[in-house]
């Protein structure tokens, strides 16, 4: 089993994020979140007392606000709420400005063996016009420090920002994998509601149209192959042995358990153990007062309010093993498109050892691809 925990505390937030993050929150309040936050983490050991946790992943938000103090705090709840607590890989997000030398520190201790870290840009005028509070000078002494600290770490980065060129983003991607084993290169996604969608439909930023985000992708997959790491998902580049576990387990739908506001889950299991007649998704909810409220006011996993929550037919499945598995380099098995005409899309097919993965054209046009397929 696979633990995410949700930590949704940011210092500022950013123009393009739609994700589950509060800003300038005061200490009560993150204070009552930590600590319900280890209430569920409480419940989920009882409530899967079998579970060997393979992978724990700290996301955000921006982890690396945290104290030493609720590092250690949090990561000996873990441990404690688990009888099989033993992961191979323990991942945290941090942004630079707050990655210091004592935090970095203060999550090795606590067991953390690999670091995220968001730079999203080395373009000061991208950094400014997407709202990101560091320059490109601090991203690069905070990666520095990573790297003297973890042997596995990864650096994000951010292509279709409003100064891109392909001759920035191939430095950028090149500096970046020449630095770090894994490098995640997404493509900036326009999130109906923030402040950077509302700027570009006012016509107040000028953003790179899809053709152009499309061409700098390849720019930064040829970059990355230089550098010697390999695309292993549609949007991670890593060195052999460096790929993400964690993340590689949403793709191959293991089961995981997400923690804390906003945070998803894929429940596969009973208590004892036994897998259950039917898979459930579901999440809890995104704002902090019902997340800290339910979990409260509760006294086992199963009664903490969800949402988003749904029973899995064989069908929905089929669709997510497609899906999320076609995202990958190792792509799906055969059977589960048995059956279906795939002539029109074969093209940007591979089939091997019983398998299909898609070509790099394919990956450039998946959406299309999947649209036959499912």
């Amino acid at each position: 089993m696979e633990l995410y925990l949700h930590f949704p505390f940011c210092k500022k937030k950013c123009a393009y994020c739609d994700f589950t993050s509060y800003a300038n929150c005061g200490e009560a309040l993150v204070f009552s979140y930590l600590t319900a936050l280890k209430r569920e983490i409480c419940f989920a050991g009882e409530r899967f007392p079998k579970a060997r946790i393979d992978t724990v992943y700290l996301g955000g938000g921006t982890p690396s606000l945290m104290s030493g103090k609720d590092i250690e705090s949090l990561f000996r709840t873990l441990q404690a709420s688990f009888p099989h607590y033993a992961p191979e890989e323990v991942s945290v997000e941090v942004n630079p400005e707050s990655a210091s030398e004592d935090i970095l520190s203060a999550f090795r201790d606590a067991g953390v063996n690999r670091v995220s870290m968001g730079v999203q840009s080395l373009l000061d005028d991208n950094l400014r016009s997407v709202g990101r509070v560091h320059d490109a000078a601090t991203a690069r002494a905070a990666a520095a420090r990573i790297a003297k600290k973890f042997d596995n770490f990864s650096l994000d980065i951010i292509v279709g920002l409003p100064y891109d060129t392909p001759q920035i983003v191939r430095d950028e991607v090149r500096e970046v994998g020449a630095l770090a084993p894994h490098v995640s290169v997404y493509e900036l996604t326009l999130e109906d509601g923030t402040p950077l969608a509302a700027a570009a439909e006012e016509g107040r930023v000028w953003l790179p149209d899809d053709d152009e985000i499309a061409e700098y992708m390849e720019i930064a997959t040829d970059t990355l192959a230089g550098c010697g790491l390999e695309r292993y998902e549609v949007s991670n580049f890593a060195r052999r042995g460096f790929e993400c576990r964690h993340n590689l387990g949403y793709w191959t739908r293991e089961e995981y358990l997400g923690l804390g506001a906003g945070a998803h889950s894929l429940v596969k299991t009973a208590r004892e153990g036994s897998p259950l007649a039917a898979e459930i998704r579901f999440a809890s909810p995104r704002d902090l007062n019902a997340y800290i409220g339910g979990v409260n006011c509760v006294e086992s996993f199963d009664d903490v309010p969800r949402v988003e929550m749904s029973v899995l037919s064989q069908s929905d499945i089929r669709t997510e093993s497609i899906m999320l598995g076609l995202r990958t380099r190792e792509g799906i098995a055969e059977d589960l498109v048995a059956g279906r005409d795939l002539s029109r899309i074969e093209s940007f097919l591979v089939r091997e050892k019983g398998r299909i993965r898609l070509t790099r054209r394919g990956v450039a046009v998946m959406n299309s691809v999947l649209s036959e397929i499912i």
